[in-house]
């Protein structure tokens, strides 16, 4: 017991415990705000969301993923609903459905679909022309997901007045 306590009053007089005692020492910065400072001091940025800029090639890959999984929900949501639905006539559900459901939202509905199934289709050939090896610079890049855009755009309009 007396070994311990001459032991640590040997060790606690050294100038290295001393830097320890004070590194230790409670302090009012936490280390989370130490770090935020450092951070700041050194002109890093807090996160890259905040000053990344999003490029059209990773927006077109999502809305991609995006379009792919709302048009198959939407395949597999109407023949769940045709499995349980007690009308075997698929003329009937369709006049219940335009009965009940008000003409906007049928619209807005089908010129929706009509657009993501347009998108998802032109940059799926967008995609298998890169399976072949062909629009791989960055200005092909650009160019074939501008164009999707704007063939996209006119498949929406072009939806849109067919259906008035």
């Amino acid at each position: 017991m007396l070994t311990n306590v001459v032991l640590r009053r040997v060790l606690m007089s050294s100038p290295r415990s001393a830097a320890v005692r004070l590194a230790t020492s409670s302090s009012s910065v936490s280390p989370k705000d130490d770090y935020f400072a450092k951070n700041a001091a050194l002109n890093r940025p807090v996160s890259p969301w905040i000053n990344y800029k999003l490029q059209v090639t990773s927006v077109l890959s999502f809305s991609h993923r995006m379009t792919g999984l709302a048009l198959s929900a939407l395949v597999y949501g109407g023949g769940i609903a045709a499995l349980y639905s007690h009308n075997t006539n698929f003329a009937q559900v369709l006049q219940s459905i335009q009965t009940t459901v008000p003409h906007s939202l049928i619209f807005t509905v089908q010129v929706l679909t009509a657009t993501s199934l347009a998108y998802h289709t032109l940059n799926g050939v967008r995609h298998l022309s890169w399976d072949f090896g062909y629009g791989f610079s960055i200005k092909e890049l650009y160019t074939s997901g501008y164009l999707v855009l704007g063939l996209t755009v006119l498949s929406a309009i072009a939806f849109i007045m067919a259906s008035n």
